[in-house]
């Protein structure tokens, strides 16, 4: 069964919109991002304790303690998650670091579907 005009032209309508705001997604979430795996570690014992916390508040009966250690969880987990940044050229050029970037990071220029193309015709080109 085909569409009616008012159909199609709201696919269309919708179509060019994913289109327009493609870009503006892939450069907000995109790019290469490193990790401090210190604030990471410090996370998890925050959230480590948190736990032990919980559960002697829980044992001894003491909702203060209690939620002091579900804070301190809490705040572990965010301390934790925020450990991913944007990475710089500053982190690339430290001795002992590997990108953390996809491996087409490198290329400059283009955007995702250019890169998936290029690669994609490279691909077919080896068969």
């Amino acid at each position: 069964m085909g569409l009616s005009e008012h159909e199609q032209r709201l696919l269309d309508e919708m179509e060019r919109n994913l289109y327009k705001h493609e870009a503006d997604i892939v450069n907000t979430t995109g790019g290469p991002r490193t990790v401090d795996y210190t604030k990471v570690a410090v996370g998890v014992l925050g959230i480590a304790v948190g736990l032990v916390l919980v559960v002697v508040g829980v044992t001894m009966k003491l909702a203060l303690i209690g939620v002091a250690g579900f804070g301190i969880a809490v705040a572990g987990a965010l301390w934790a998650l925020a450990a991913s940044r944007p990475a710089t050229a500053e982190d690339a050029q430290r001795p002992g670091r590997r990108g953390s970037g996809p491996v087409g990071a490198s290329r400059s220029g283009g955007s995702l579907m250019d890169r998936l193309s290029q690669e994609w015709d490279d691909r077919n080109r080896r068969d």
